[in-house]
Order: C-alpha cells, then structure tokens, then sequence
C-alpha cells in the first residue's frame, strides 16, 4: 500500500553517493587510457568542443554526416552540455555528468519502491540498483546521452502507477532529449500503459505518453534527413548465428536469472513495453550483453522496464525479503565494471604531445587528445574505400596531422619511417613530421 513519503533528502543521498563513486571510477579509467570505448568518447569530446568554441556541430573522427540534425544519431540534450562544457572545459565534466545522469534512475526507482512497499523496501531496491552490474555498466559508459532514457523512462512508470498524467508528460519529453531512440521506447510504454493496469494509472496517462512517442518520431522523421536506431527494430530474417555471440548471451541471460531480477515478470506490464527492444537485441549480432567496451551502454534501453517491473514485483516477496534478495543476488550474480590499474609509461607519452598539435593517435589514447582543432583515428588514414557518407578529399594522409600516436607495430609507424621520434613506451611511440 502506498506510504507516506521519506524525506526528500534520502533518495537525493542515494544519487550524489551513486553518482560520486560512478564519476570517481569512470574519470580514473579514461585517465588511465582504459574508458569502455576511446573512439566514442573522443568524438562525442570533439563535438561538444568545437560546437563550444564556435565551430561546426561535427566531429570528422565519426566519418558520417555532420550537423546537429544531419548526424544518423540527434542528442537534443547536447547543447545544455555545450553551455556547461563552455564554463568548465574538461572531458571529465562529461564523465561526471553521464555518471550523475543515469544515478538519478535511483530517484523514481526509490519513490517507485517506496509505493509499492514503504521505506525498507525502497532503500533496498536503491542499494540493490546501484550494485546491479548491468547498470553500473551504463553509470560508467564514459559520456553517452543516451544515459538520460534511464530515470526518464523510470519517471514515466512511476508517474503513471501515481496515475499523474503531468508527470508522465515530463518525463516523455525529458526522454526525447536523449536520442531518437527513445521514440519507440516511450511508445512502446504508453502503449501497454493505455490498455494494461498499472497502479492508478488510468487510459488517459497512456494515451498521452503514447501520443508524444510517434509525435516525437514524426518530428525526427521530418527534421532528420537519416533515422538510425541503436537497436534495429526491424531486425532480420533469421537470427544471428555465431557459436560464440550465443554462448556469451547465454552465459548473461543465467546470470540475469541467478541475480533475481526476473522477479518483475509477477508485474508484467513494464516487461510487454520492453518486447521491441528484446526483438531487436536478439535480432542483431550487437554485442549488447557486455559489461564492458564499446556495448556496454546498450543495457540503457532495457534496463528501466526490468527496474519498474522488479522493483513492484519484489515488494510481494513474503516478508518483504525482495528488496534484499535483488541486492545480495544482484551483487553475487552479475560480474561488475572494475578500475583500470595506471599505465604510467603511457601518462609521459601522452604528456609528450604538445596541447595544440594536430594529433592522430589509436584506440587506446584518442580520447586523451580530444578536444582540440583536428583530431584523426590512425586507422582512418591512407584507408582507400571512401566512406558513404564522406564528401571531403580522401583519402586522408599523415600530413593532416602534426604528431602520430600508434603502437609500435602499427602499419602505420613502417609507413612513416621518415618521422621523427619525438618519444617511446613500452607499447607506443610519438611520430612528428618533418
């Protein structure tokens, strides 16, 4: 039954603690050269860099149509991240902000529990979310907009089980400044929510949330010259084959069960919103089961459903032990994003580059050149397929670029062997042009 309501300030002690220690872990990795993915957080850098300086909305790094709306992926979130980036000029501010971002789930998620089961549950279903490694997973995906669908879509089941045609209107919106993708995930909840029980949701709460879902793909469709879902929809024919991609799927789906989660299949309803997007999990060879890497952000679309519906569904539990059974489990079950150790002979090679050197560096250190005038990934030069999108000279060469990062047995070292070189590690060297 629903009880009277905790203090404001113990859910917002949840997110600050949550968010301190996911900026804390994400911050070191990308320090220590081991973010999830260096080339994404490199160009969502140098997007927000130039677009702070003055220059174009674009990033070359990512090799597809430039432009606030032209880009395949439209983050209507980013220019509130460009004013803050223009205040504070550092790749950590962005870190941090993802990481508080998706903490922020903690909020609905506690007030959510707290309906459906009072203040012990909602204190265990928060600890047992921050332990989950699914979602700390998301909270440490270095800096992807995509994060924010988290406590909107969380704010959206929790306004609808208050039967709160407003907030749930909010938190729409709030879910739509994330990415396109959030579309059909804000669709998809409004649609169960119109015709499935939900709290004291009513059909008037669904019919809204639903309404913004295809009102907001009918603005991108028409605003964007390329739709591109992160998870394709549409899926394919037959399902992705590959030994390996399904013994590693395998091998979550038993850690999911063994970490108690399911238990949200007792309230249905989150889980038949969440269909699409397992449809078009299951249906693309995407990685999207790892902790770590470049797919780790991708747990962002199906965890708010799991949490909305476990969340209701653990309070049922005899004795109320589903609070603490998600965190004992949750923790036990699911391995978790870890710190990287240093790499110190890596930290005075990059201190090497000078800050205002046209750089192009590998996979490992792009991120730590990011934010400045040209920025080039190694393994984009002297490539002769152009890119579908590209409409600039190609191919690009070394002498774009001032200063080269890449390993030692890098193609790319051999080819310039005429370089100067201006510093060794262990596993790289420093090559400036003649």
């Amino acid at each position: 039954a629903p009880t009277d309501q905790a203090p404001t300030a113990v859910p917002i002690a949840l997110v600050l603690a949550g968010g301190a220690v996911f900026s804390w872990v994400s911050i070191t990795n990308a320090a220590h050269c081991s973010p999830q993915w260096s080339q994404d957080l490199a160009f969502f850098h140098q997007w927000v860099h130039s677009a702070a300086n003055g220059g174009p909305w674009a990033s070359p790094l990512i090799l597809e149509p430039q432009g606030f709306f032209q880009q395949v992926h439209t983050h209507l979130i980013l220019p509130l991240v460009v004013g803050l980036y223009r205040v504070i000029p550092s790749q950590s501010l962005l870190l941090a902000l993802h990481s508080f971002v998706v903490a922020c789930t903690v909020w609905p998620a506690f007030r959510l529990a707290e309906r459906a089961g009072g203040f012990r549950h909602a204190l265990f279903v928060s600890l047992a979310l921050l332990a989950f490694g699914p979602f700390q997973a998301v909270a440490v995906a270095d800096f992807r907009p995509i994060g924010l669908v988290m406590p909107a879509l969380t704010g959206i089941w929790l306004a609808a089980h208050k039967g709160c045609a407003k907030g749930a209107v909010a938190f729409s919106l709030l879910a739509l400044l994330a990415r396109q993708d959030a579309v059909y995930l804000v669709g998809a909840s409004g649609a169960v929510l119109t015709v499935l029980p939900w709290g004291e949701n009513t059909r008037r709460v669904g019919m809204s949330v639903a309404s913004i879902g295809v009102a907001g793909f009918v603005a991108f469709a028409l605003l964007k010259p390329e739709m591109f879902f992160h998870i394709n929809l549409t899926g394919q024919s037959t399902l992705p084959t590959g030994a390996e991609l399904w013994a590693n799927r395998a091998s979550f789906g038993l850690a999911f069960l063994l970490s108690g989660w399911w238990v949200g299949v007792l309230t249905p309803a989150p889980l038949l919103a969440a269909m699409p997007v397992l449809w078009g999990m299951m249906t693309t060879g995407r990685e999207w089961h790892i902790l770590t890497g470049p797919g780790a952000h991708h747990h962002a679309f199906w965890l708010p459903f799991v949490v909305v519906a476990a969340t209701v569904a653990a309070a049922r539990v005899p004795k109320r032990f589903g609070g603490p059974l998600l965190l004992v489990l949750g923790w036990l079950a699911v391995p978790h994003p870890t710190l990287a150790p240093e790499r110190p002979d890596l930290e005075r090679l990059i201190q090497a580059v000078p800050s205002d050197a046209r750089v192009a560096a590998d996979y490992d250190t792009i991120h730590r050149f990011s934010g400045r005038a040209v920025l080039w990934n190694i393994d984009q030069l002297y490539v002769e397929e152009r890119p579908r999108h590209w409409t600039n000279d190609w191919p690009l060469t070394g002498e774009m670029v001032d200063v080269v990062v890449a390993p030692h047995d890098h193609a790319l070292v051999e080819r310039l062997s005429e370089w100067h070189v201006v510093h060794r590690s262990q596993s790289h060297v420093v090559l400036r042009q003649p």
